[in-house]
């Protein structure tokens, strides 16, 4: 622990991003058209045109170009993981997700000395688990095909498995501040 760093920052990002942006782009490109309609219908409106059909077509193009726009976002999910270490033998794991390179929302604080298990999800201790009753499962990862691992703990009452996308050098970083035998694999 006394050659650990005090804090350590990395972000878990899509390999292949191909399709996302495409996708962003495609979101970007119906937002604009749907916007548009939606805008022509509203003036139709403001002439005092008062039919059904512009209306719906005002209302359907509007709420459209909405919901793309609050949710194109999705398209670009980013996990930022943080590990500080507070001392006497105590640290933290932030994770955070990051919606289109600009929204960031802290998904959780995660004390590393309440964690009762972790390792990799290939273990047989995952799926134990995952098959406990009222176990709430966090995926907080973005490369399927990555190596993942998986971290057990109780946080006010409600017990949770969270799977995230740790680089060796991380798990080197934080494997030291768990107990005897929390480590699975």
């Amino acid at each position: 622990m006394e050659n650990s760093p005090r804090s350590y920052e990395e972000t878990a990002r899509k390999r292949n991003q191909g399709f996302s942006n495409f996708a962003y782009f495609l979101s970007w490109v119906a937002l604009v058209i749907s916007g548009f309609i939606a805008l022509l219908n509203f003036s139709a409106l403001l002439n005092m045109k008062f039919d059904v059909v512009t209306i719906v077509m005002f209302v359907v193009f509007g709420g459209l170009a909405f919901l793309i726009w609050r949710n194109k976002d999705n398209l670009r999910i980013e996990y930022d993981y943080t590990f500080t270490a507070i001392g006497g033998g105590k640290a933290d794991l932030d994770v955070a997700k990051v919606l289109g390179n600009s929204r960031r929302k802290l998904m959780t604080s995660l004390s590393l000395k309440s964690v009762e298990s972790c390792g990799d999800v290939n273990h047989q201790s995952f799926q134990r688990y995952l098959s406990m009753r009222d176990v709430k499962k966090h995926n907080w990862f973005v490369n399927r095909d990555a190596k993942l691992t998986y971290f057990y703990f109780v946080k006010s009452n409600v017990k949770h498995v969270i799977v995230l996308e740790l680089s060796d050098t991380m798990l080197g970083i934080i494997r030291p501040y768990f107990g005897y035998g929390i480590w699975q694999g």
